[in-house]
């Protein structure tokens, strides 16, 4: 059943055994898979089924660091969405920010869940089998490609064995033909189903604690119409995105000082994104037309390659895995008069002829305590403290990217992939926009000490409440965080399932 919460009448309770936050990939991920198992769950979205700009606006927060982009209707993002999403990285809708996502999913790797001495705080206390068996059950699920196959196609083991030669490495991601919205693939189901109440246009405020501060009774909700809501779970689930969970936690201070999980101090810490540059081109070489089938982009759903420097080279230089994509620009009549009078061959995919390749340089951030989140002092529109953000950076990250591109042009040139072009604005912090990926503001450690959640994605210091989204990621080395949010969402969603039958 899906409600408005003006459609509730004088109702201000609801009781249910899971309340999920967030009706994004992986909240909507966790209701369904849990209510298909018998239990009573409570969906909370702020958002509408239509979007709504001045619940749009609850998302504003304050930059005191670098800025993230923001809504612009003129935005070179998002060209295929309505002009009031384009721009935007965080969408409060049914749906969450799926509602902008393009589609593209890729595994983290094995190494990405491991520890780099030259990487201050990196590696995770899980290891990718511990969500192997997720990944390949969403791809299932969801009818994605097989990515594990595909990695072991013959053209692509080729290519990736001749870059290796170069010090160069590759791997794949696939690109659904229409991306995942979750209202749209959910929906339905949300409608039929009698184990699931989807309440729109309510907000989730503040977390209540028993008397033992260890156990969520009560999360309290207000809508800007003025309706309050109070939700009672055995479970709790923030599944609300890396700014949103860690300031419902942080703002859940009326019983502890300091906010939930927030015992050391690292709720709202380690924030980081994949800074992105993508103005770039690459003029293609003898390899580049060899494999141009295997970079096309279109016509999708398919499978698209992205590269980096091998991990051999990263560790000699101390370096972050900063990854680089290529889209084909295709010719233009004066383009191909170009070429003609200077006795160049042509570079052609199943699309057309290249003339060259946009290039988007995607990067790694080193996770640290000083980029982070906390609460302002300016209130919302709700009443609510707004979110304050330092998102910033170390002298390891602009050498890291100083030093990588550096060896990416002489190693591209040296492999025959090609010569880049970057004109006067050659990738530097300065001039790389957010990618809409924000990690690590509840980060999963071994201990309280280390983390904000355990290995379950339960948060330190309670029995009930759990965070579903990259917050928890303790690194984000490989773009793209979906397919890991998604996974992750099965994984705590299996361990509740286990959980209960336990206790029964």
């Amino acid at each position: 059943m899906i409600t408005d919460i003006l459609e509730i009448g004088e109702q201000t309770k609801l009781k249910g055994q899971v309340v999920v936050v967030g009706s994004g990939i992986a909240g909507a991920e966790i209701a369904t898979h849990l209510a298909r198992h018998g239990q009573d769950v409570i969906l909370i979205e702020s958002g509408r089924e239509k979007f709504d700009s001045s619940i749009q606006g609850l998302n504003d927060v304050i930059f005191t660091g670098k800025r993230h982009r923001e809504l612009n209707p003129n935005s070179y993002y998002h060209q295929y969405l309505p002009p009031e999403l384009r721009g935007v990285s965080r969408v409060r809708q049914f749906g969450g920010t799926s509602n902008v996502w393009t589609g593209k999913w890729k595994y983290l790797q094995s190494s990405d869940f491991e520890p780099r001495e030259w990487v201050p705080n990196s590696g995770w206390p899980i290891d990718f089998t511990d969500v192997l068996e997720h990944y390949r059950s969403a791809a299932q699920d969801y009818g994605f490609g097989d990515l594990e196959a595909e990695a072991m196609r013959p053209e692509i083991v080729k290519f990736r064995a001749k870059i290796a030669e170069n010090g160069l490495k590759m791997s794949s991601f696939y690109w659904e033909q229409t991306p995942t919205r979750t209202a749209i693939r959910f929906g339905s189901e949300m409608r039929r189903s009698d184990n699931i109440r989807v309440i729109l246009g309510i907000t989730a405020t503040e977390l209540k604690l028993d008397d033992s501060c260890q156990r969520v009774t009560e999360v309290v909700c207000r809508s800007l119409e003025g309706k309050e809501l109070v939700v009672e779970g055995q479970t709790v689930i923030l599944a609300t995105g890396a700014f949103e969970s860690a300031r419902l936690l942080l703002a859940s201070d009326s019983q502890l000082p300091n906010g939930i999980g927030n015992q050391y101090d690292l709720v709202g810490r380690f924030y980081t994104d994949h800074p992105k540059h993508h103005t770039g081109t690459l003029k293609p070489d003898s390899l580049t037309e060899e494999y141009a089938h295997e970079l096309q982009y279109a016509p999708k759903p398919r499978f698209c390659v992205c590269f980096a420097l091998d991990d051999a080279t990263q560790e000699k230089y101390k370096l972050l895995e900063h990854v680089l994509y290529l889209k084909p620009i295709y010719e233009r009549t004066r383009d191909r008069l170009w070429r003609v009078l200077r006795g160049g061959s042509p570079v052609r995919d199943n699309n057309g002829v290249i003339a060259a390749y946009r290039v988007k340089f995607v990067t790694e951030q080193v996770p640290q305590k000083s980029s982070c989140l906390k609460l302002a002092t300016e209130l919302d529109a709700l009443g609510q403290r707004k979110l304050e953000v330092d998102w910033n950076f170390t002298e390891q990250d602009h050498y890291s990217i100083a030093k990588t591109l550096e060896l990416l042009t002489h190693r591209f040139a040296e492999a025959k992939l090609g010569r880049f072009q970057f004109g006067d604005k050659p990738p530097k912090l300065e001039n790389m926009t957010d990618a809409a990926h924000q990690m690590g503001t509840t980060r999963m450690g071994n201990s309280l000490q280390e983390g904000v959640v355990d290995t379950d994605c339960k948060v330190f210091g309670t029995e009930n409440l759990y965070v579903a989204s990259s917050a928890v990621f303790p690194t984000g080395p490989s773009y793209s965080p979906t397919f890991t949010i998604l996974a992750l969402a099965r994984r705590l969603g299996q361990h509740l399932l286990q959980k209960t039958l336990v206790n029964q």
